[in-house]
């Protein structure tokens, strides 16, 4: 509460009020889905300068919850169900016309709008993955050492 001489912000409260309605639409919608949703945060932007529109229509149909629709002749994408899963990205034939922002829940921002960025995103996410098995088998070199011996050329 402001006390005398204070300012109350009004448009900050309505933003945080906003943001709070939409995540818990977010998880309603994911939850009946049974989809487990991997990132705090996210956004999606399509340039419509650059969309070939209803003639490539790939981003619609790759969506795997339909959050990229068609409506009054233009593409709405509906950011409370969006996975930003690269979906969209992978299969859109114009470079830079999508572009997706997401943040993982250890406060990692990964941004991509190309194929390319998309492709080096996932081969970095698989190596981490990879990275981590190993290293919950062997913690140590020694681990390691005590299992296969020295390396020999």
């Amino acid at each position: 509460m402001a006390g005398l001489g204070e300012s109350i912000d009004i448009f900050g409260l309505m933003v945080e009020e906003e943001e709070k309605r939409k995540k818990a639409l977010r998880e309603e919608v994911l939850g009946a889905l049974g989809v487990p949703d991997f990132f705090k945060g996210g956004s999606i932007w399509i340039d419509a300068r650059k969309c070939y529109g209803r003639e490539c229509d790939m981003c619609v149909k790759a969506c795997p919850t339909k959050a990229i629709f068609w409506r009054g002749g233009q593409l709405v994408v509906q950011e409370e169900i969006c996975l930003f899963c690269t979906a969209c990205v992978a299969n859109c034939m114009v470079e830079g016309c999508i572009r997706v922002r997401r943040t993982r829940p250890d406060g990692t921002v990964e941004e991509f709008s190309s194929l390319r960025e998309v492709a080096t995103l996932l081969r970095s996410i698989s190596g981490r993955k990879a990275l981590e098995a190993v290293e919950k088998i062997f913690p140590s070199l020694g681990d390691f050492l005590s299992r296969f011996g020295p390396l020999r050329s």
